[in-house]
């Protein structure tokens, strides 16, 4: 003789059905995925455009690389370097990255050009092409197919939600 399952129709002691938490899990993580590779996709094209903006419309100064950081190792972080510059008699000091992917095998040299914004001089393009706003964590390259990878998880778990009957969810 077959035994027989009962089937509760009543929702689980917690208030939330595990169909339904499945369904807000996935809807986060998609949500939150897209969020993450569209704003660094977004945030790179506006950086790139306000270094366009900046070599033309700036005013060029010399600023002076004063210290080194990063990049001695596996796991030590962006290849950095801090720029100081001085513009209308007013100090201004930030960190940019050194160079392209590879980072930089040596510091610069102790003096290089920026492109001051007029209107902002906190904002400047360095001639090694980074911006004062190089160094968000939206730049990485690696938040683009993290943000893809949990926007795929989001993507699965609502699937699952829709292709499963609720008595498969028991």
């Amino acid at each position: 003789m077959k035994k027989q399952r009962r089937v509760s129709l009543a929702p689980p002691a917690s208030g939330i059905r595990p169909r339904t938490k499945v369904l807000l899990m996935g809807l986060v993580s998609l949500l939150a995925g897209l969020g993450l590779a569209g704003g660094a996709l977004a945030y790179r094209w506006h950086v790139s455009a306000e270094a366009d903006r900046l070599r033309s419309d700036g005013v060029p100064v010399t600023a002076y690389v004063s210290d080194r950081a990063g990049g001695s190792g596996r796991g030590s972080g962006i290849d950095r370097i801090e720029v100081s510059y001085l513009y209308e008699s007013r100090q201004y000091s930030t960190w940019i990255p050194c160079a392209g992917v590879t980072g930089c095998h040596k510091t610069p040299g102790p003096r290089m050009a920026v492109w001051v914004d007029p209107t902002d001089p906190g904002k400047f393009v360095a001639e090694n092409g980074h911006t004062s706003g190089s160094l968000s964590f939206l730049m990485s390259w690696t938040t683009i197919p993290g943000g893809l990878f949990f926007a795929a998880i989001g993507t699965v778990l609502l699937v699952l939600v829709v292709r499963f009957k609720d008595d498969k969810w028991k």
